[in-house]
């Protein structure tokens, strides 16, 4: 029969040997025993009269009860401990572990609070605090905590993830990237310190350091998926081809070489096949992630986009349908969704779909464009525009004195008016003449187009995704000038304007290819927003100190037909929309194509880059050469 009973230790002093012997046995009792309590409560008395008892109960007791998964009793043990020996901070630590285990937060955390008491300059027990904090979904209190003991990080940095990893929870990037600045060679022992360091570098906009620093860990052997995943993201935020193409895809592979079910890694390989051209290569590991993970809207959409790149335009209309079906108030499936069906030959079905997304944006417009107009000013602060896009514009501008917080307001109605006047257009059919309000004096254009397309021949027409856009196509409707206009609108979009696009959202390149050579067979003047493609693989070039999208089409297009092109973009000046026209260099004697396109192609960036320093209203900040911003690279600043 198991004992339960301790006899009362004699008057006289024990011997050593015989207290540690009679601890030993405790320790049996408490092992052995189905209920270990009230055994327990002769621990404490048996410590008394071993100096060094912790180390027995430590190896023999506590180890024994963790492995087999005893946490209750082990977590008494470990109280014990910590009333017989209080300054011992090895002992509240595990406690504090297994108090953490079991969700005992408030327990924990006082347990790791009293250990780095006793030791405040020992990064290992500040961790732990900081650590239980997060684990325990205290966010603002772990940041708090790391900042109080932030050098002590920076001193003992063995576990400066958890200071990293507090600071990017709580949206502290600066300082999560001051400690991974401050991480040396040797101070990054594993892959997960490596992987911390390198988001926070990235959160922070330090992509160059990121890449240091990772590429650093894995030549010193420190490989993990999760570090092959954000050096893969740091060379995709750097974005040379080389980076977009080579490097951040062979972080992806090796990633997932070691871990082939890992869904993040999955989706970030695809859709970096499918910007890179690859689409067949994309569509494996799109498919894997999405039967991995098949809530993940965004995977399916890029599984739908790789389908439909590789011709299997049912597919991708299935798997677009599905995502509206999930999430039915999502318009950016519902478009993708009707291109889909369009190219499928589905074309009852989406032009149901149509009418659907084209009714559920009507009902939130209000009834008249003037209404409409006058509810932007409440909307400016909640305008979607990433800050990126508005920094990079702020360094373009033309007016060194502009006060930012009204340049960044202007900026904003900009991107919200012309969104409008997309939804106006499309959504308003019955009334889209109150929106030709805006529209200012329209004879100067005229008057540039009339001797260009007197001979009889087409005009090409190169804008960008600046100024009011969409306020061109209803311009040219009410001059009357035959045109034709590149646009990602499904072919079926029933608006009167509809039968002058050209959609890219429905047709293949070569479709598209060949219907804008007929416009400028039949004479007409062809629009095409060069920054801009359907294509998730379109190419880009450098525009100051930006990777753009950016297609040559236009200026070979010149070239072959032997028309003569123009840059156009839309303006606002005294409430209503102008118009920048300007002619574009036409072929020298002798001059091949390439040449010629690059010489266009220099001509065509100038004019943009006059237009993007003016009035910020004038900027729109959405597709186009925004697509791609990224914020300038921090990596050399302290």
């Amino acid at each position: 029969m198991v004992e339960t009973t301790i006899e009362p230790a004699a008057a006289a002093p024990i011997a050593e040997d015989d207290a540690a012997s009679r601890l030993r046995a405790v320790i049996r009792q408490i092992l052995e025993a189905n209920d270990p309590a009230p055994v327990l409560a002769a621990l404490g008395p048996a410590l008394a009269g071993v100096e060094d008892g912790w180390r027995d109960v430590r190896r023999l007791l506590v180890s024994p009860l963790v492995r087999a998964g005893r946490l209750d009793p082990a977590i008494a043990v470990l109280e014990t401990l910590v009333q017989a020996y209080p300054a011992r901070t090895d002992d509240r630590r595990m406690l504090a572990s297994l108090l953490g285990r079991t969700q005992q937060w408030e327990r924990a955390i006082a347990q790791a609070d009293a250990a780095a008491a006793i030791a405040p300059d020992t990064g290992a027990l500040q961790a732990v605090r900081i650590q239980l904090r997060v684990q325990a979904g205290q966010i603002e209190q772990a940041a708090e905590v790391a900042r109080q003991t932030h050098a002590v990080a920076l001193a003992d940095p063995g576990e400066a993830h958890w200071w990293m990893l507090a600071y990017s929870r709580h949206g502290d990037t600066p300082a999560a990237a001051a400690v991974a600045m401050a991480l040396q060679a040797e101070d990054r022992p594993n892959a997960r310190m490596a992987t911390v360091a390198v988001r926070a570098l990235l959160d922070d906009d330090r992509v160059e350091a990121a890449i240091v620093l990772g590429s650093a860990a894995l030549q010193a052997g420190h490989d993990a998926p999760a570090l092959r995943a954000s050096l893969g993201l740091a060379h995709l935020r750097r974005a040379s081809e080389d980076d977009r193409k080579t490097h951040a895809l062979a972080h992806f592979e090796a990633g997932l070489k070691a871990a082939p079910a890992d869904v993040r890694l999955l989706t970030l390989y695809g859709e970096t096949l499918l910007r890179a051209g690859r689409y067949k290569d994309a569509v494996a590991p799109l498919r894997q992630a999405m039967d991995l993970a098949p809530d993940l809207e965004q995977t399916q959409g890029l599984y739908a986009r790789a389908l439909r790149y590789t011709l299997q335009y049912d597919d991708a209309a299935d798997q677009l349908l599905r995502l509206v079906e999930k999430s039915p108030d999502k318009l950016l499936w519902q478009r993708a969704a009707i291109g889909a069906l369009s190219q499928a030959g589905r074309k009852t079905q989406a032009e149901a779909l149509f009418a659907r997304y084209v009714a559920q944006r009507g009902q939130k417009l209000p009834s008249t464009f003037q209404q409409a107009l006058d509810a932007l000013e409440q909307k400016l602060d909640t305008a979607p525009i990433p800050q990126a896009r508005l920094d990079w514009a702020w360094t373009l501008r033309g007016d060194a004195s502009a006060d930012r917080v009204q340049w960044e307001r202007r900026a904003r109605w900009g991107h919200l008016v012309d969104h409008l006047l997309f939804d106006w257009l499309e959504c308003r059919e019955d009334s889209v003449e109150q929106a030709m309000q805006v529209l200012g004096e329209l004879d100067t254009g005229e008057r540039f187009f009339a001797p260009l397309l007197a001979s009889g021949r087409g005009v090409v027409v190169a804008t960008a995704h600046v100024g009011p856009m969409y306020a061109g196509l209803m311009a040219l409707e009410l001059l009357g000038i035959p045109s034709r206009w590149l646009a990602t609108a499904p072919s079926i979009a029933q608006s009167s304007y509809a039968s002058a696009l050209i959609s890219t959202a429905d047709q293949t390149e070569a479709q598209v290819a060949k219907a804008c050579m007929r416009a400028l067979g039949a004479g007409q003047v062809l629009c095409l927003a060069v920054d801009g493609a359907a294509n998730p693989a379109a190419p880009r070039t450098d525009f100051e100190g930006q990777s753009v999208t950016y297609s040559g089409f236009a200026a070979h297009l010149a070239y072959r037909q032997g028309v003569p092109s123009v840059f156009y973009t839309p303006r606002w000046e005294n409430g209503h929309v102008a118009y920048t026209l300007e002619m574009l260099p036409a072929p020298q004697p002798g001059e091949d194509a390439d040449a010629y396109a690059r010489r266009w192609q220099e001509a065509y960036f100038k004019h943009l880059r006059a237009h993007v320093a003016g009035p910020p209203e004038n900027l729109r900040l959405s597709g186009g050469i925004w697509r791609h911003v990224q914020s300038a690279d921090r990596s050399a600043q302290r």
